[in-house]
């Protein structure tokens, strides 16, 4: 079988078990989310961080992150919530600053995860706790079902225009396939599909909208490029090979949960 047509069937699995979750429901949803997040952890603490699923450490983080999540989703307050979210904001601001401002040759990421293995667990932790903001209304299926067009229409437009169209590189140092052409046309599918969506879901729409969507695609792209430079800083290809044609959970959701805190502030200033 061909990546591409691995990839095809891969997405269309994932899709289906997404729409499936949220069709029964928030609890379902957010029990999704929690496996979702424990694969993602399990990569990155057997990939990145060296350890061994028997060591003291895997079981202490693991164990941390269920008793977190399902407490912070039991209570679900307003304020606990908040609280989450704008940790996760902060800790965005820092890996936009390890992106752009700490050189690859530093090792900073992989000399902290070696003094602290779990650690690098925060990554998917902290934005994982703050997801349950999305679902804190009585429009969280339409607010979830924009959030992941916006995400996974970047995605697959900067994967269609970057192959068909790419040529001139992103940032090769840092993520050698990712071209301006794929960039540019995932900010389009992003725009165009969450505007869309939208609009058809609350029946109003402007036209500065398809631009606030296009730069949320932008900003789940700078998720995928913190990863990439994550991967490169370790030495690896993909966070796991679970998912045919796409590598590890990890590397299907570090751009949605990295968009997610950011997502907060355009819903509340449309909505």
């Amino acid at each position: 079988m061909s990546n591409t047509k691995a990839r095809v069937i891969s997405a269309l699995v994932m899709a289906f078990l997404v729409v499936l979750a949220v069709y029964l429901g928030k609890w379902a949803t957010i029990i999704a989310i929690f496996i979702a997040g424990v694969l993602s952890i399990d990569e990155i603490l057997i990939n990145f961080s060296r350890v061994n699923r028997s060591d003291f450490i895997y079981k202490y983080v693991l164990t941390f992150f269920a008793i977190l999540y399902f407490g912070v989703n039991g209570i679900s307050t307003q304020f606990t919530l908040s609280l989450f979210t704008i940790a996760a904001l902060c800790l965005n601001l820092f890996l936009i600053y390890y992106l752009f401002k700490i050189p690859l040759n530093d090792h900073f990421m992989k000399n902290s995860t070696i003094k602290h293995p779990g650690l690098i667990a925060t990554l998917i932790i902290l934005p994982l706790l703050s997801f349950g903001i999305h679902f804190n209304g009585d429009y969280w299926r339409q607010i979830l079902a924009i959030l992941l067009i916006v995400t996974f229409g970047m995605d697959t437009g900067a994967w269609f225009f970057g192959k068909n169209f790419g040529k001139t590189k992103l940032w090769p140092s840092v993520s050698p396939k990712k071209t301006v052409e794929g960039l540019f046309g995932g900010m389009f599918i992003s725009g165009l599909a969450g505007s869309l969506l939208w609009w058809s879901l609350f029946d109003e729409s402007r036209w500065y909208y398809s631009v606030i969507f296009a730069l949320c695609g932008g900003i789940s792209q700078l998720g995928d490029l913190v990863q990439s430079k994550l991967k490169r800083e370790f030495e690896i290809k993909d966070s796991s090979n679970l998912i045919p044609g796409h590598g590890g959970v990890y590397d299907r959701i570090d751009s949605l949960i990295f968009l997610s805190p950011f997502f907060v502030i355009v819903v509340k200033y449309l909505g």
